[in-house]
């Protein structure tokens, strides 16, 4: 093969998933110890998949014990006088990989309790092999102060998955709270627990697959990878945050389609409004990041990327710079966290020396949450205030402004529609700024928002990447970024960013069948081989006992990155423990509230001179 194509003898044994039996499965373990039917929620090694809180909710209830007849029952409650919101909304999901035994109805039965509850709904998709919803139904109900059980059919013809949901929603401005006791599941009238946990085949026949390999030092061949070559928008999607191996490599990979493939818009997963500093720092020599700004960072990789960035541009005509702005955006809304905020502290420090009274005003507005008047006065001052900020930004600003506006202040539905506003972003700052046809954009974010697929099993929602196929068509490309060992920086239980050494691979994960392969790094197409089940990495924002599910690769990537990286090397305690979070977080506040107040004493000052006049 011809410039560095290798082959490799891999293993499919397509087929195999579908015809094994139920009785020749792994050992006997009940579905309701695995799924934790039972809402235990402990710490025991033979839970596989705990139940998950929906993080949309995570902020508005606490998890408490109420009462059962046996045992304390899991409960999620609501306290009346909340601040941040006016009644009980909780979800818990769960997913299940159904043994292969070709039942046509399932039944689930769920037993609860609650107080002041207005709704409760359980809402059931069968998923097939493609990861695709091809039943669904929910069953709604009220939940008595006493336990009860309620029931529902669905139909599972052909389905491989189960995803359940268990939504409450309580009485406004009322204390409330729903306890869960136990689901049962019945497939076709028998008991799930009467078959064998299903395990997913791993890839293990002959067959011939081409590969690239890609040397972090050398040139990478991009217009030999079909999920790149020809295509004018790249996703590039990590299976997790922090982890510098996926770092590294998803730069390298930006910097050089920059190089190669003139690549003119980049997009990174941090909120639009932070990434005005950014996009300002790799544009102007003369510009610096804020200290607090690079503190609130824990990775090194990030700036480096932005020094390179930085560097290319410097060389470049003004017309032929990169820009990067982030596609994300502030999901909470708080009076000290929110859109608005970000833009008061980028305007503020670039208006340190001009002091132009258009600005200040522009950030009192902003203080004052009125962001309809904020974006008109922008734009009704926009050649005062391009003293200070370019044209491009203001018209960014107005973007944010209005965009945030029209969502709303909702948490919850500001949390759920993250994604849709990555879209609305995405296509912003593409129609702007990388419209024309021999321009390139890539984007680099989390996996669970690049694919075109599917959330799961992260918040339920339609993917970022879902809506760009469906606008881009083909001209969107979305490739994974996997690992085989390592570590990575994730939040704990304590909300501390603690750096921990992965999991060990399951055999029959997609990253254990990567490893066989003898290259380091390389690049592999997802061709119609791989359209089926297999397990693979999932890491959030936090680390979980769980970092393995089954997804099918094929319906949400073109192709997919490998960093076998094996080997546990030394590593050091990377903590940031959470009183140093919200120290900078307050510091950040506190020097925020000085500026305003210096702001305001200049307007005051510069009316008062006006009226002597």
């Amino acid at each position: 093969m011809k410039n560095k194509m290798k082959t490799h003898l891999l293993i499919l044994l397509l087929g195999v998933l579908y015809g094994v039996s139920c009785t020749a499965q792994t050992e006997h373990k009940p579905y309701t110890k695995m799924y934790d039917l039972e809402f235990r929620m402990q710490e025991d090694s033979s839970i596989a998949y705990h139940w998950q809180q929906n993080a949309a909710y995570l902020n508005y209830t606490i998890p408490v014990g109420v009462k059962g007849p046996d045992r304390p029952l899991l409960a999620m409650m609501y306290l009346q006088g909340n601040p941040f919101f006016n009644r009980l909304q909780t979800e818990l999901k769960q997913r299940i990989l159904l043994p292969p035994c070709d039942a046509n109805q399932a039944t689930i039965e769920f037993e609860s309790k609650g107080k002041n509850i207005k709704l409760a709904s359980i809402i059931l998709d069968a998923i097939d092999e493609e990861e695709k919803v091809i039943f669904s139904d929910t069953l709604r109900f009220v939940p008595d102060t006493a336990l009860r059980i309620v029931s529902k059919n669905i139909t599972v013809k052909n389905a491989k998955l189960l995803n359940i949901r268990i939504n409450a929603e309580g009485v406004v401005d009322s204390t409330a709270y729903i306890a869960f006791s136990k689901l049962n599941l019945w497939l076709d009238g028998k008991s799930i627990d009467s078959f064998p946990i299903r395990t997913l085949s791993p890839f293990t026949a002959q067959d011939t697959r081409t590969y690239i390999p890609i040397a972090m030092d050398a040139r990478i061949p991009l217009e030999q990878i079909n999920g790149i070559d020809k295509k004018k928008i790249i996703g590039l999607g990590e299976s997790m945050h922090g982890n510098g191996e996926i770092k590294k490599l998803g730069y390298e990979c930006i910097l050089q389609m920059i190089e190669q493939q003139n690549a003119r818009l980049v997009l990174l997963e941090m909120p639009l409004d932070v990434s005005l500093a950014c996009n300002r720092y790799i544009q102007d020599s003369r510009y610096t990041l804020d200290s607090l700004f690079l503190a609130g960072k824990s990775t090194f990789h990030l700036f480096d990327f932005l020094d390179k960035l930085r560097l290319f541009n410097s060389k470049q005509t003004d017309e032929s710079k990169v820009r990067l702005y982030g596609f994300d955006y502030n999901a909470i809304y708080s009076p000290t966290q929110n859109s608005a905020v970000d833009i008061i502290d980028f305007v503020t420090r670039l208006n340190e020396q001009a002091k132009i009274p258009e600005l200040d005003q522009f950030c009192l507005l902003l203080m004052e949450a009125d962001w309809q008047e904020a974006t008109a006065f922008l734009q009704a001052h926009k050649s005062e205030i391009q003293k200070v900020l370019t044209s491009e930004e203001i018209n960014v600003i107005s973007h944010i402004l209005t965009l945030s506006k029209e969502i709303g202040n909702n948490p919850i539905q500001r949390y759920i529609r993250r994604d849709s506003v990555m879209f609305a972003n995405a296509k912003f700052l593409i129609d702007e700024y990388a419209g024309a046809e021999n321009v390139k954009t890539i984007i680099y974010g989390h996996a669970i928002h690049i694919n075109r697929l599917s959330t799961f099993p992260a918040v339920p929602c339609t993917p970022f990447g879902y809506y760009m196929q469906e606008h881009y068509s083909d001209a969107y490309s979305p490739l994974l970024i996997l690992t085989g060992e390592g570590a990575n920086i994730a939040y704990d239980q304590h909300y501390s960013q603690q750096k921990t050494f992965l999991h060990k691979l399951p055999f029959n994960s997609m990253e254990s069948f990567l490893s066989t392969f003898d290259e380091n790094i390389f690049y592999l197409p997802l061709t119609s081989e791989f359209n089926r089940l297999i397990l693979s990495r999932f890491k959030g924002s936090h680390h979980m006992p769980q970092e393995f599910y089954p997804f099918n690769l094929y319906q949400r990537y073109n192709g997919v990155f490998f960093i076998k990286n094996t080997g546990r090397k030394p590593m050091e305690n990377k903590e940031v423990a959470f009183q140093e979070l919200s120290h900078l977080y307050l510091l950040n506040i506190k020097r925020r509230e000085n500026k305003m107040e210096e702001i305001q004493e200049r307007i005051q000052r510069a009316n008062f001179s006006r009226s002597t006049q």
